[in-house]
Parts: structure tokens; C-alpha cells; sequence
């Protein structure tokens, strides 16, 4: 049986689900190379899922789709081709719900989703909604009205009218360099100004200043004046420290918010008679990582554990339709299987010899590397690359479209800035760490495959690799196991043997655009910067750049 979710507002894409397992799950823009981007996502479903495989529309049982259905009827026409009634949808934030409990292999759980906006079942705009879960049944709890309370429409707002950072389309939404800055910062000096914008004063903080038209895309850099947080933008550009300040106020106040939502959701829970030890988190405001982090730290006097799916935003929604579908609506039992996140396309060896051929001039190929060489160029404090099997969904790329590189040399973030990513200066790096060796370098260590969490270091551990070290002596970290990455693994491991060091520097191979997709995106960005070298580890293809490519 096979179910299909379209999505095509901002993060839009499809998935495919085939007899309870995600088989695809495609994100537009990877494609657009243009963050957040939506698009006509039926079409990208039988141009990229449909023809590669010789099938047709009839080859699909169900369709499904997050509200508000127009999302595929006046722009895209999607209902020309298949007739709406053929179409199930569901609540965005239900979407979200789903995703989170049927991606984990909790048999009851509660769960709560963090966001922006989404309508509801009643086309009411609501921004958190909490819900109880048991064997392959969700129920919801309550909700908040985006009105009245909105995290995410709080950090977009000051992300882009104070800090002057994008907020979305085209960009990308910079929340995450918001809470770097936060690691630097006095939580206390305007801890009273934040939970003001939080609550009594959230619908003046939502307006948006006057002139600037939905959909319009005007850069974070233009002189934009929001009326009411206008003064905290002059006091951010005066002063750096200042806003490092406003960054840890906005950061303490959404983590104290977050918690006093959760603890509500479970106590709602427990009047009903419900109880569980599992948690499940969903929504764009649960990518803060250190807010989930601390807040299941408070929460360990009755919850156990905790589970953040690999797509949490709006990206994730399709796959949240098709699982609701599955296990809600036709009722078949809950797995409880690890979800994996490599839910991309695949790409064949031929279709990497055709990408390298295409730019052959500007390249060097060395053919049967082995890991184990490619280790020896990371020991050596080389920058390397590494391409295989499908993409990561999600915003981290965890080891299939990744750039590696040595987390024990001090240098390292520095010189990968430099080099390539182009990001502030107290922006951090990211570790995987073998799964088996995590609690010999961090606290309150257990398993984190989607680099979910923000874990402290032990003390004994601080100064080993400061490359990933942030400045608060935190890392979000990427947990990886033989069975969910094998090549990755082996490369960590023997990486391990030869150093030591049981964990290597992670980051996204991109360049300030969405992670590479295809293997001509992997070579166009390995050209673009200054990346030493692109590894395909799956046919052991190791591309450097040619003295011609060097020259330009």
C-alpha cells in the first residue's frame, strides 16, 4: 500500500510511505538550492518518484496533506489532476504529532508541538497544542491560539526586527545563531522585557511594522522599523554585548515558557487519568536544542524519555499525514522501529561518474581510496567532504551530506569558517560521537541520533576537542551506531583507533544555501570553496581539485 503527503507552502515536498515505512521523503528546497522554499510538490512527486520508477498516479492508494487544503488547489492546481475528494487532510499540528509519536518507539507518550502557526481542525490559527498518545491512537489535550502566545512568531519576529537576521524565505531562518549569541550573554539584564513581548505585550510584538507585505521579501539588512521592537535594535547595534544579552533574555525566557507549557500538557494529561514516562516534542521551536535539553532536565521527576524527530518543522508535516494515516486511520499496529533520517533520494555510481565527467576538467579523481585513507586526511587536519545513499531530511546533516574535519585541533573552527562556511564567530561546530563512547565525554548522556540535544561536557573531557566546544562547555551532538550508518561509523571508529578521539567534527555541506542534494550540488559547492577534499565512500571516490580549478 502505498500513501503519498504533498506539501507546498514554505518547507513544502512529498513522502512516500509504503506499508508503514517511509521509503522517500523530498524536501523542494534541495532542489531550488533556495531555504524554506515551496513549490509544486505533486510535480516534484512524479518527476523525481513516479517516473524513476515507471509508475503512475494510479499507482498510489491514498493521498494526504497538512491544512489548509488551498496549499494545493488555486496555485499549484493540484486538484486538476487529482480529484480533491481523493485527498485526506489533517491539522497541522496534528501532522506534527504524528510525526514525532509514530517516529519513536514509544507504545503511549505524551506530546506537545511548538510553533509558528498552523490551523486547526475548527480553521482556527494556533500556535502549541498538546496531545496524549497510546498504541497507534492520538488525542488532543488543548491548544493556545497564536493571538495570544506564539514562541515561534516571537523569535521570528525579534530574529529578523531586532537582530536583523533572516527569518525564513529565502535565507533560512537564523534562529540558531540567536542562540549561539545567547551562550554569551546576561540572561537577567532584559529577562523582564522578553517575557513581556512573551505574553502581555505579544500582539504588538506580532504586528508587522508598516509597509512590509506578506509574502515581499525584503532583506534583514534594510532599514525595516517594527514599532515596538525598534528600540532594542538600536541597543543591539551599539552594543555587541548588548545583544548577546537580549539573546540569553529571549533564550531563559522561552526555555521557562516551554517548561511551564509541558508541565501543563502532562498535568491536563494526568486529570484525564493518563499517564506516561515518554515525552515527544514537534514543531520549528523544538530545532532549539538547548531549550529541549534543559527543559527535559527539569522535567526528570516523572519523565523518563524524550524524543524530537529528525524533521520537526513544517518540513516534516507530509510525513506526519502519511504515519496518521497509516496507523490512525487504517489502524494497523505501531512498530515502534527506528526512524532513520537518510529519507532522501539515492544516487548511483553512474550518476556520480556523470557529475565528476561534466566538470572533469576541474577535478582530480582518485579511484579504490579506502576509509582508512580518507581517515589519514582528517588526522592530517584536512577539510573533507562526504557524499553517499540518500540525503539527510532535516536541517543537520548527519554524515551522508557532511563536512568533517578534526574537532581536537584548535584552529579548526576558525579555518572551516574561513574556508567555507562563512558564519559569525561564535557560531559553534557540531560532533558525532560514537553512540557507545558518549557518556565518557558528556553529562546526562543517552542516545541522540538527529543531533537534537545539547549535551555539557564532564569536566575531565573540557579542552580535548575545541573545535566542537562551545563557549557555555556545551556541544549538540549527533550520536551514530553500526546499524544506523555504517560507513559513518567505521569512519568515526577508525578515526578513534588512530587518535583517540571517539568523535569527529560535523557540519553541513552547504555553503550559507541548502545542504548539497545531488552529486553535481556536492561538486558545485566542493569547487565554490575551499572544502580540501570530496569523498563518495560508497564506491571509495576521492575528488580533489585540479591545478586548473586552483588557478581561477
Amino acid at each position: 500500500m502505498r500513501i503519498v503527503g504533498l506539501y507546498n507552502w514554505h518547507d513544502g515536498g512529498y513522502c512516500v510511505l509504503e506499508d508503514g515505512k517511509i521509503v522517500e521523503h523530498v524536501e523542494i528546497e534541495r532542489y531550488t538550492r533556495i531555504k524554506e522554499s515551496g513549490g509544486d510538490s505533486l510535480q516534484y512527486f512524479i518527476d523525481h518518484f513516479l517516473n524513476k520508477r515507471s509508475l503512475s498516479l494510479d499507482d498510489v492508494d491514498y493521498w494526504v496533506s497538512p491544512y489548509p487544503d488551498f496549499n494545493l488547489s488555486k496555485e499549484y492546481n493540484t486538484f486538476d489532476i487529482i480529484p480533491k475528494e481523493k485527498i485526506s487532510f489533517f491539522p497541522h499540528h496534528f501532522c506534527h504529532a504524528a510525526h514525532a509519536y509514530h517516529s519513536s518507539n514509544f507504545d503511549n507518550a505524551y506530546i506537545v508541538t511548538l510553533d509558528s502557526a498552523g490551523m486547526d481542525e475548527n480553521d482556527r490559527s494556533v500556535s502549541t497544542c498538546s496531545y496524549i498518545a497510546q498504541k497507534n491512537q492520538i488525542v488532543k489535550t488543548g491548544d493556545i491560539l497564536n493571538d495570544y502566545f506564539s514562541l515561534g512568531n516571537l523569535w521570528g519576529r525579534v530574529t529578523r526586527f531586532i537582530f536583523k537576521l533572516s527569518a525564513g524565505y529565502p535565507r533560512g531562518h537564523q534562529a540558531g545563531s540567536v542562540m549561539a549569541m545567547a551562550a554569551l550573554g546576561d540572561h537577567t539584564k532584559y529577562y523582564n522585557d522578553f517575557m513581556t513581548m512573551a505574553t502581555t505585550a505579544f500582539q504588538a510584538v506580532k504586528v508587522m511594522p508598516p509597509g512590509y507585505k506578506r509574502g515581499v521579501y525584503v532583506p534583514p539588512e534594510e532599514d525595516v522599523i517594527h514599532p515596538y521592537l525598534d528600540k532594542y535594535r538600536k541597543i543591539a547595534e551599539e552594543s555587541e554585548q548588548e545583544k548577546f544579552n537580549m539573546a540569553a533574555s529571549l533564550q531563559k525566557v522561552t526555555e521557562e515558557l516551554i517548561f511551564n507549557v509541558t508541565r501543563s500538557a502532562i498535568l491536563e494529561a494526568n486529570k484525564l487519568g493518563f499517564e506516561s514516562k515518554n515525552i515527544c516534542f514537534a514543531g520549528g521551536v523544538s530545532l532549539n536544542s538547548v531549550a529541549m535539553a534543559k527543559v527535559l532536565k527539569e522535567m526528570k521527576y516523572n519523565i523518563e524519555n524524550c524524543f524530537i524527530p529528525p524533521v520537526p518543522y513544517d518540513g516534516g508535516l507530509t510525513i506526519g499525514a502519511c504515519q496518521h494515516f497509516w496507523y490512525h486511520v487504517l489502524d494497523n499496529p505501531k512498530t515502534g522501529d527506528f526512524v532513520s533520517p537518510y529519507l532522501g533520494e539515492e544516487y548511483s555510481k553512474e550518476d556520480i561518474e556523470n557529475s565528476i565527467l561534466e566538470r572533469s576538467g576541474e577535478l582530480h579523481v582518485r579511484r579504490d581510496f579506502s576509509i582508512d585513507s580518507c581517515v589519514d586526511l582528517l588526522v592530517d587536519n584536512k577539510i573533507v567532504s562526504v557524499f553517499q545513499g540518500k540525503s539527510e531530511s532535516g536541517r543537520r546533516a548527519l554524515g551522508n551530506r557532511s563536512i568533517l574535519a578534526n574537532p581536537a585541533n584548535p584552529e579548526m573552527k576558525e579555518l572551516i569558517n574561513k574556508k567555507v562556511k562563512h558564519r559569525q564567530w561564535y557560531r559553534p561546530f557540531a560532533p558525532t560521537v560514537l553512540e557507545e563512547h558518549g557518556d565518557e565525554w558528556f553529562e546526562d548522556f543517552f542516545p541522540s541520533p538527529y543531533m537534537g540535544f545539547v549535551f555539557k561536557f564532564k569536566d575531565d573531557s573540557l579542552g580535548k576537542v575545541p573545535a566542537v566546544e562551545h563557549v557555555d562547555k556545551t556541544a549538540r551532538i549527533q550520536t551514530v551506531n553500526l546499524d544506523q550508518n555504517k560507513n559513518y561509523y567505521e569512519l568515526i571508529k577508525i578515526f578513534y583507533e588512530k587518535t583517540g578521539i571517539s568523535m569527529i567534527l560535523n557540519t553541513s555541506f552547504n555553503d550559507r544555501e541548502p545542504i548539497c542534494e545531488t552529486p553535481g550540488h556536492a561538486i558545485d559547492c566542493f569547487l565554490r570553496t575551499d572544502i580540501d577534499y570530496l569523498y563518495f565512500y560508497e564506491y571509495r571516490i576521492l575528488v580533489e581539485k585540479s591545478s586548473e580549478s586552483l588557478s581561477k
